[in-house]
Order: C-alpha cells, then sequence, then structure tokens
C-alpha cells in the first residue's frame, strides 16, 4: 500500500493548486504541481499519481494538449489503472495517434465497460487498419452484450409472432435518423423519400436530431409522416415505433446517435441498417444491413452480425441537399501551371491514419516531383503537427506538403480545383467527397480493403467505369499514383468529362427504379419473416 503525505508544507501547496484549478487559474496551479512532482518521493505512489493527474488536467483545460499526455502517462506508471484517464488519454490520442487511443479505450474498457466510451471506440476502430472486419464484429457484439442489462434494465425487448401478421398487408416503413438536415446521410437518402410508393407503402420518419432546415423541409414534403422524438429516452422511443406498429425498422444512424441503443428494444418486427455507421452494429435484434455484393462480398457475411441484403443495382443514389445548387465551372489542370502533380486529401482528418501516411508517404518518394495538398477546413494547428511528423517520419519534408483550412467563396466545390488527382485514405474510404471530386474532374485513386468502411471510393469508381483508380494492393497504388505524371493527357481529359460522365452514371440516375428495387427487398424480407412460422 502506498504511503500517504504527512508534509504539512506540501499538503498546504496541494491545498493551494487545488484552490487555483477551482478558479480556472490553470497556468498559476501548474507552477505548484510542477514543482511538487520533482519535490514528492516515489514511494507517496498514489499522492504523486495524483499530483500528476490533476496537472494533466490542468494543461488539458489549457488546451495544452501535449504536456497533458505525458503527465496522464505519469499518473499510470505510479499508481496501476485509473479508468478515467485511460478514457482521456484515448480522446487526447484521438488527434495525434489513433493507435494509441485504441489502446487506451481498450485498457479503459476492460477495466470497467462505459457506454460513452464504448461508442467514442466504435468511431476508432473502424478507421484502424489494425483491426479486421471479424475483430470489430468480435468486439462490438462483446460490448453490446456486457451493455444489454444495463441499458434494458427490467425490460424486455419487444416478441413478434410471425402468425399474426398478414404477409402481403401494406407495409409501414419506419426510419430513424439524427441527420435528417443538410447533411452528407441525406444526399442519400433523398432519392429514396421522394421515390417512395406511398400507395403500396406507409412510410415514417423517426427524427432524433435537433437540427432542422430546408433539407428537413424537403424531407417532409416527400414524406408528411414526420415525428420529432429528439426528446425522447431509448425506451420511449422504442416504444412509440412499436406502438406505431412499424413492421420494418431501418436505422441510417448506429453508433453516430444515441438513439442506436432504443434497437436493443426490438422496436419493430424486422430491423435493417443502412450506410450511417458503415460497419456491424453487433446488435443481434438487427437483422439485416442493406448493402450490395461488392461492398459486403458473400465471403464476408459471417463477419457480421447482421444479414447483408443485397440491392440489385448498386447501393448509392445521390442527390444535392437542395435543388438549386450550382457548380463552379471546370478549371484547369495545377500541373499546367506547377509542372509537377499536385495530389490532394479533403477528407476529415481523423481518416488520414499511421497507415494512410505511410501508404501516401511511399507514393511521394517515389514520384521525387510531387506535393501533396491536405485541405480541410476543420483542420487544426494540432493536426498539420501531427501530419507534418508522421510524414517526416516516413522521410517526406515539410516543402512536399500543402496545408490549407481557409474556407473557399461562394461554394466549397471550388477547393477540389487546387489539385490533380485525389487520393483516398484507408481503411475508411471517402463517398460524398469522392462524388464530390468527381463531379469537379478530379478522380480519385483508391485502396479497398475487407470493411465496408473501406470500399466507398471504389464503388464509386466502379460506377464511373474507372476501375484502373482501384488499386489491388498498395504496391499497387505506390505504382498507379507515382506514375500519375506520364498520364497527363487521360487526366486534362477527365478534367473535362468526368463531371458529365458522374451525372450520367447509375449514382445519379434512375432513382426510381433504384428505389423500387429497395422496396421489393422490403417485401422480400417481410415474406421471410412472415413464413418463420410455417
Amino acid at each position: 500500500m502506498s504511503r500517504r503525505i504527512t508534509d504539512r508544507n506540501i499538503l498546504r501547496q496541494l491545498g493551494l493548486a487545488k484552490s487555483y484549478f477551482d478558479e480556472k487559474k490553470y497556468d498559476d496551479a501548474i507552477l505548484i504541481y510542477e514543482q511538487l512532482t520533482g519535490k514528492v518521493p516515489d514511494i507517496y505512489s498514489y499522492d504523486k499519481s495524483e499530483i500528476y493527474r490533476n496537472l494533466g488536467n490542468c494543461y488539458y483545460y489549457s488546451n495544452n494538449f501535449e504536456k497533458a499526455i505525458p503527465a496522464y502517462e505519469e499518473n499510470l506508471k505510479l499508481y496501476g489503472d485509473n479508468v478515467s484517464v485511460y478514457n482521456m488519454l484515448g480522446y487526447l490520442y484521438f488527434y495525434i495517434d489513433r493507435e494509441k487511443s485504441v489502446e487506451n479505450y481498450l485498457k479503459a474498457m476492460e477495466i470497467q465497460p462505459d457506454l460513452k466510451n464504448f461508442v467514442m471506440l466504435t468511431q476508432v476502430l473502424i478507421k484502424d487498419r489494425n483491426f479486421s472486419q471479424k475483430d470489430l464484429k468480435d468486439t462490438f457484439e462483446k460490448y453490446v452484450e456486457i451493455f444489454r442489462p444495463k441499458i434494458l434494465k427490467d425490460a424486455k425487448p419487444y416478441e413478434y409472432n410471425p402468425k399474426d401478421y398478414d404477409k402481403d398487408k401494406k407495409l409501414k416503413i419506419g426510419y430513424l435518423s439524427s441527420d435528417l438536415h443538410c447533411h452528407a446521410m441525406m444526399t442519400f437518402m433523398l432519392p429514396i423519400f421522394e421515390q417512395h410508393d406511398t400507395q403500396q407503402f406507409d412510410i415514417n420518419i423517426y427524427s432524433c436530431g435537433k437540427k432542422s432546415d430546408s433539407t428537413t423541409d424537403r424531407i417532409k414534403e416527400a414524406i408528411p409522416n414526420f415525428y420529432d422524438c429528439k426528446d425522447l429516452s431509448n425506451e420511449e422511443l422504442a416504444k412509440r415505433i412499436h406502438d406505431d406498429k412499424i413492421d420494418i425498422l431501418i436505422d441510417l444512424g448506429g453508433y453516430t446517435h444515441t438513439a442506436i441503443w432504443s434497437l436493443l428494444y426490438k422496436p419493430a418486427p424486422v430491423i435493417c441498417q443502412y450506410l450511417g455507421f458503415v460497419g456491424t452494429y453487433g446488435i443481434k435484434e438487427v437483422d439485416y444491413i442493406i448493402t450490395d455484393k461488392y461492398t459486403i462480398p458473400e465471403e464476408m457475411a459471417p463477419y457480421y452480425t447482421e444479414e447483408p441484403l443485397y440491392i440489385d443495382y448498386g447501393m448509392n443514389r445521390f442527390t444535392f441537399n437542395s435543388k438549386n445548387t450550382r457548380l463552379p465551372n471546370i478549371t484547369e489542370l495545377p500541373y499546367d501551371k506547377n509542372g509537377y502533380v499536385t495530389f490532394g486529401s479533403f477528407n476529415c482528418m481523423s481518416k488520414i491514419n499511421k497507415y494512410t501516411v505511410k501508404l501516401w508517404s511511399q507514393v511521394l518518394l517515389k514520384d521525387t516531383t510531387a506535393k501533396l495538398l491536405i485541405y480541410r477546413t476543420q483542420m487544426t494547428e494540432r493536426d498539420k503537427k501531427r501530419l507534418i511528423r508522421q510524414f517526416g517520419e516516413c522521410g517526406v519534408t515539410e516543402d512536399r506538403l500543402e496545408f490549407r483550412n481557409d474556407k473557399m467563396e461562394a461554394s466549397h466545390f471550388k477547393c477540389y480545383s487546387l489539385c490533380d488527382v485525389a487520393l483516398d485514405p484507408t481503411p475508411f474510404s471517402g463517398l460524398t467527397i469522392t462524388l464530390e471530386q468527381s463531379m469537379m474532374g478530379i478522380a480519385t485513386l483508391t485502396l479497398p480493403w475487407e470493411t465496408i468502411a473501406s470500399r466507398a471510393a471504389a464503388r464509386v469508381n466502379m460506377a464511373l467505369e474507372m476501375l484502373g483508380m482501384i488499386a489491388k494492393d498498395e504496391e499497387d497504388f505506390v505504382n498507379i499514383a507515382a506514375d500519375i505524371k506520364n498520364h497527363m493527357d487521360d487526366i486534362r481529359w477527365l478534367r473535362k468529362h468526368l463531371r458529365q460522365i458522374t451525372y450520367n452514371s447509375q449514382i445519379c440516375q434512375n432513382y426510381k427504379k433504384y428505389t423500387e428495387n429497395i422496396e421489393e427487398k422490403y417485401r422480400e424480407i417481410w415474406q421471410k419473416f412472415c413464413n418463420k412460422s410455417n
């Protein structure tokens, strides 16, 4: 057992530091805690560990995350496992080292599983190449079963007897989402909402989000049965859906919204998930995941908790949130001005992990004249420092990189004109970004993997008949990218024609046929449910 501090002078200093912290005078508190780390012997391991934890807290609230991390790590070295410190390190490392973020979150979860931190963990794991699809399924299922009794408490999931249902009835379909506003998810749902056959299907939408805008109005115009459920608990939401006698519920958010836990109550006889989380849920009450045979090959189906519900005409249809969207004019290639290839990345910072940095570094080391532009308006100085360090560790100097986070006037689509070819991150691929790039004449080179999250850009390239921009492996990715400079005539042609190719592709056409196929699948799984009584 650790000895406790009895020195009155040190105790007075600790009391003063706490007072400074409570008054948000973090710099003053830091001075005292830093002095005490050198004064207090290690034999007082518990008290010294608490000094480091408090020092870490001061740095954290001062937004000095780089110094907060080693302080928290000293806390763990001195006095065992502290769940809150592991969780804090998981959060802090999320911005600078995804692998260490995963490591700390998993340690915290092993000691004391926590719902909030599990949700954070899911966001990190699907962006980590070290976790296979099987690993993701096993991990999610494990923790869902741990949380199940905590969420349901004394309640039980609703039960359904297939004998009580008419297999040929007009189906009541429910959609559950927190993103029913101007959001990337809606660019793929609007084609379905607006083309549903409301004579054959009773369509209902359950909104758990707080935002509302012109896109929300557009959804309500297409689907009048729009219910605001943002103030309902998970149990209340499940009861609402159950009492509305929804036959098939489609969840559009997964772990991106807190409403996911309502699914444990089994609020409808058949439950599907689609697109919002791009991964398995690990929740046995969810029966199907809507997909296609490229996104989840049949041999990968056993590694999803849900059964794949395969759509025949590709997984996605796209439209703009606003019917009045006007794209900027296509511009010339930066190559023709600069004389070197500019690769571009426009996806969110959390997708650019160590694996992706290493892969892109190999491209820049092979084409020694090329540069990489990383553009994201939400990019912080911390993000920039992290990437400079990680590329540097791979042998790429800072002068080969360009970082921009300024907002483009009139339209964010203008940012894509700053590069010649886009590089897709892995294993969390870009979907909406890839489509926007193609509409601005920018081809995207992608490396799909086994997870659903890794295959979005490849799915777009297949629809655009650009199979040459889908790499088979790391070596192929590097070779294709490094050889771009020898195919600039092809890149110029794509610059001029790729927008129209995208508009003419299946992604932006045949909304009605696509929705009819989905409706056929709904009818198919309903018949399958009803036939369980036979």
